[in-house]
């Protein structure tokens, strides 16, 4: 089985001359690996979650911009915890090979999010590279 990974989407949110951040946080639905029919309904069950998750927290996507986004799991535990933090300071680093991937993480100090990067062997994979940019977001997460 391939799936059952959090899938992390960081938006740029624009009202009006007001700009501010949502991070949309949700759970990719499992499917058998070797069939591709399987994935590619994964991958439309995946997008309905994100915008079910959107529109029942009043959020209009034609308003949102995506800066990245990190399949798999972030640096730090704070999206995990209960309940899941509504606002969080959101850092985050473009991979080498370019967007729209990123690693983030939630109310981290840049110094714990390079060093846990360094320490971890999935995020280090990725190969994230500076700089670390820091945005407060409303977090929306069905995790």
């Amino acid at each position: 089985m391939s799936g059952g990974f959090p899938v992390l989407r960081l938006y740029r949110r624009r009202s009006g001359t007001e700009a501010s951040h949502v991070l949309c946080c949700v759970r990719h639905p499992d499917y058998r690996g070797w069939s591709t029919d399987d994935e590619g309904a994964a991958a439309r069950l995946l997008e309905h979650a994100v915008e079910s998750l959107l529109a029942g927290s009043g959020v209009d996507p034609s308003t949102l911009t995506l800066i990245g986004e990190q399949q798999g799991y972030p640096v730090g535990d704070r999206l995990f915890e209960t309940p899941a933090p509504e606002r969080a300071m959101v850092s985050y680093a473009f991979l080498r090979s370019g967007g729209p991937w990123i690693v983030l993480g939630l109310d981290v100090e840049a110094d714990d999010f390079w060093g846990e990067v360094s320490e971890d062997e999935d995020l280090r994979a990725l190969d994230p590279v500076p700089p670390l940019s820091t945005v407060p977001a409303v977090v929306l997460a069905e995790l």
